[in-house]
């Protein structure tokens, strides 16, 4: 029984980051039945119909049909019609109306309407109120959960803490033994968090795709300094932040320093993975390559790297080190200039 439900939930979470995959593939749509918006609000008006829909940073709601898959990352999602296979990222879904697979990653999620295939709630809440109705299996992780009577689910309800998700399973990555498996907690938790860390810098290739190329220009030119600056930057932070709070004027701006090391660290990163998946499709015959797809291809990449025990962790963190560097190096050269 126990493994029954193991392999239901690595399939809920394989569809996730398949489907999020699949999307973010997706050139920009060259069809009016696949809409792409960045910021704002996708509106799908009663008795019209989309294919896709994929909404960044904005909201989306759903009065007509989605055929196939809706995807809206760090905004709000409501379905008040029909849709396909639905994924929210950081942000709230609200089903009235009735979708294929719903997936939801750290958001609530709050459903008086159908759900005909999967629920999958990761780092967020559910509420199920006493018209909902999920006739495949649902699958709660590090979420509450509040199911009011007359809810129903027709499959299999696997509810998991991330404590009991990933308890025991940690160590055991670090030390490389005994290698994750397909069933490990694990080792989905760590490919879920791959595909969105790719999404993440897709989206800073998209919107400063300046600061990005240039980022990857300098760690192609002088890719030993980048990692040395790297090094003294992280060695540095530690100890500017205590000299900071010592100070207590200073505490804002020891904020202020992490902010701009987050920002520095995911420029970095974008430049880095794109600088990668750019050669790699070159290398494949593709001529000058789309920022956004090198970015994509290099994030999994890279990804793909750090899942190996070992050395895996350690090389993911010796690029992301560089890159950092990097992006430091490539801004202020920019400001110099």
């Amino acid at each position: 029984m126990i493994m029954e439900r193991k392999n239901k939930l690595f399939a809920c979470v394989l569809f996730f980051v398949a489907l999020v995959f699949i999307i973010g593939l997706c050139p920009s749509p060259a069809s009016a039945q696949d809409l792409v918006r960045l910021g704002g609000e996708l509106y799908i008006p009663e008795g019209e119909q989309a294919n896709n829909t994929l909404v960044l940073f904005g909201s989306t709601r759903i009065d007509g049909e989605v055929w196939q898959g809706t995807v809206n990352i760090f905004g709000n999602t409501k379905i008040n019609g029909k849709a396909g296979s639905v994924v929210a990222v950081g942000g709230p879904a609200n089903i009235t109306g009735s979708t294929w697979d719903l997936v939801v990653v750290g958001g609530s999620a709050a459903i008086s309407g159908e759900v005909n295939g999967n629920l999958v709630v990761v780092g967020g809440s559910l509420h199920l109120t006493p018209s909902a109705r999920i006739d495949g299996d649902m699958v709660v992780v590090g979420s509450t959960l509040a199911m009011d009577p007359g809810a129903v689910v027709t499959g299999s309800e696997v509810s998991l803490t991330l404590e009991e998700a990933l308890a025991g399973q940690i160590g055991q990555w670090f030390k490389g033994h005994p290698f994750p498996g397909p069933l490990s907690p694990a080792f989905w938790w760590r490919l879920a968090n791959l595909f969105l860390t790719a999404v993440v810098l897709v989206i800073i290739s998209i919107l400063f795709p300046k600061a990005t190329a240039n980022t990857a220009g300098e760690l192609a030119k002088r890719p030993l300094p980048s990692f040395l600056w790297g090094i003294l930057i992280a060695f540095l932070a530690i100890p500017t932040t205590i000299l900071l709070i010592i100070t207590i004027l200073g505490i804002p701006l020891a904020g202020l320093l992490w902010l701009a090391l987050a920002c520095a660290y995911f420029l970095g990163f974008a430049g880095l993975s794109s600088l990668v998946g750019k050669k790699t499709l070159t290398a494949l015959g593709i001529e000058q390559p789309e920022l956004y797809l090198s970015a994509l291809l290099g994030a999994i990449f890279i990804g793909i790297i750090t899942l190996l025990p070992y050395a895996g962790v350690l090389v993911g963190w010796l690029l992301k080190i560089t890159g950092l560097g990097a992006a430091v190096v490539s801004l202020a050269n920019r400001r110099h200039a």
